[in-house]
């Protein structure tokens, strides 16, 4: 039981009390204080590292995805120059390929043309020696009756 004034085992228990506060506050509470205030400060400048992290990654996508767009778009550009340059190029080839086909076809009429009236003349010539013939199998039967 507690007594009053207390006696003086009480002054040492309690200078005891303090003396051990004091020095596990020295060997253990404020060192370990130290610690978890280190931690504290290390996982917040983590935190905001990684916040600054977060920020820079988004602002490099945005400026990979704006990159990919104009590349995207030069790239349109130019499959539109590239299919407009064939398309012009086919019109090229076809008008050519149309010119040497009337050239040619010009050339095969005027050959027909000339084969024809060599042929007439031809014709003509042998029409000529078969009514000669005709007429002289005609004739020569009369004249020999």
């Amino acid at each position: 039981m507690l007594a009053f004034p207390p006696d003086f085992t009480f002054i040492v228990q309690l200078v005891s009390f303090f003396l051990l506060l004091v020095l596990l506050n020295r060997l253990l509470f404020a060192p370990f204080g130290d610690l978890l205030e280190a931690r504290r400060q290390r996982t917040e400048g983590l935190q905001e590292e990684a916040v600054r992290d977060q920020s820079e990654a988004e602002a490099l996508a945005r400026t990979i995805e704006q990159s990919l767009q104009e590349a995207r778009a030069r790239a349109a550009l130019e499959a539109e120059a590239i299919r407009q340059a064939a398309r012009e190029r086919e019109a090229e080839l076809f008008n050519q390929a149309k010119r040497d086909a009337a050239a040619r076809l010009l050339e095969l009429r005027t050959a027909i043309g000339s084969e024809r009236e060599q042929a007439k003349q031809a014709l003509r010539g042998d029409a000529k020696a078969l009514a000669a013939s005709m007429v002289e199998a005609v004739l020569r039967p009369a004249a020999a009756r």
